[in-house]
């Protein structure tokens, strides 16, 4: 019995450091957890860029995703506003597609609008 625990030692030791190596080496790689493997970036009203609540360049922007764990298969977000240029637009389309990421779409965000009767409908 003896002779059959010594012979499993090395075996069990080299799997347990594997299986810790493996764990540890899945927490170091900067991955993020995107909800819905969804990323979204903001383009706001004076055509600023943000990406996780940071200012980004459209030239750093596939950079930036790449370094929070963005890959070809994440869904992009793009949220515009109104005024949104369409140069910018081109723009950020362009260094998304030319770095990989092309699962991207561009949204707004849904407004209502009121309208004032002076007199009501009988």
């Amino acid at each position: 019995m003896t002779m059959y625990i010594k012979n499993l030692r090395i075996p069990l030791l080299l799997a347990s450091c594997m299986a810790i190596s493996l764990i540890l080496a899945q927490g170091c790689t900067g991955s993020h957890n995107f909800p819905n493997n969804t990323a979204q970036i903001v383009i706001h009203i004076d055509q600023t860029i943000t990406f996780e609540e940071e200012t980004v360049t459209i030239a750093k922007l596939p950079a930036k995703l790449k370094s929070a764990g963005a890959t070809p298969s994440t869904i992009i977000r793009i949220l515009t506003q109104k005024n949104t240029s369409q140069m910018t637009m081109k723009e950020v389309s362009r260094a998304l597609a030319s770095s990989g990421y092309r699962n991207f779409m561009f949204t707004m965000p849904r407004q209502a609008e009121a309208v004032k009767i002076d007199k009501p409908v009988k």
